[in-house]
């Protein structure tokens, strides 16, 4: 039963366009994390994590195609905020359906209120290994260009017991790589070492420059196939400069108090 309910869930995540889909264990990740940032915080009795993405350009063109390619004008969002609302009510979606089959569970949606790491269950659940060069989570055949869109917290062990699907051990692909991803970044966001520094890549951003791409996603060799098409990622790359803007403290949010930001 376990394992048939298993697989219907990953084909109705897989036909809704969520071509990403991994398990983890609440209790082995909370183990290594600290206390306010473990998935048992957010929900008491998670026994099993489903992690939740998009890799490569097939969701965008799906969701491009279902929705007769809408720009969100009407609520003032862009291309990519719509697609991210759409890919959360998939996730939704599946969780209801879940419910209908006797598991209950609850959605989280990432952001800035999330404590959770989302790269890091990502990387619990086989879906990549964080780089220790810009901590961006790599997937073995999509490289930077996936997204992960939602974390279904599910109370106990609804698909049986859940194996150790790190491939973190066979997956190293920063280990003799020229490490491009940190030259190509202008305003050297990345020390190479695992390290952001955001307030840098806001200020940088905030005065018009890299305003059609990230070039250290760009550079990077893995997946390179698989690259977003121009207008899309122009229109991801465009989102995150909000959030950046209002954690930093620059434009409107510097009359803000930085306890109201985040």
């Amino acid at each position: 039963m376990a394992s048939s309910l298993l697989q219907e869930a990953r084909q109705r995540a897989e036909q809704a366009g969520l071509n990403l889909f991994g398990l983890v264990r609440a209790e082995r990740f909370d183990a290594c994390q600290p206390c306010d940032r473990r998935v048992q915080q957010l929900r008491a009795g998670c026994g099993t994590v489903v992690v939740l993405g998009t890799g490569g350009r097939q969701f965008w063109q799906r969701f491009r195609a279902q929705t007769d390619g809408p720009d969100g004008a009407a609520h003032g969002e862009s291309p990519a905020m719509v697609a991210d609302r759409f890919a959360r009510r998939l996730a939704h979606d599946l969780s209801h359906w879940l419910a209908a089959q006797g598991v209950a569970g609850s959605v989280v949606e990432p952001g800035p209120r999330t404590p959770v790491r989302f790269s890091c269950l990502g990387e619990s659940a086989g879906l990549g290994v964080v780089s220790p060069v810009t901590g961006h989570l790599l997937h073995p055949e999509f490289g930077p260009w996936i997204a992960l869109r939602a974390l279904l917290l599910l109370d106990g062990e609804p698909f049986g017991p859940i194996t150790n699907a790190s491939i973190a051990h066979r997956f190293q692909p920063c280990c003799g790589c020229s490490r491009p991803c940190v030259t190509a970044c202008a305003p050297r966001v990345y020390d190479g070492n695992g390290q952001q520094d955001l307030l840098r890549c806001a200020t940088h951003r905030d005065a018009g420059n890299c305003e059609t791409g990230c070039n250290t996603r760009l550079a990077c060799p893995v997946g390179a196939e698989h690259r977003d098409g121009p207008d899309e990622h122009a229109h991801r790359h465009t989102q995150p400069l909000a959030q950046l803007r209002r954690t930093a403290g620059l434009g409107m949010w510097r009359f803000v108090p930085r306890s109201w930001r985040v």
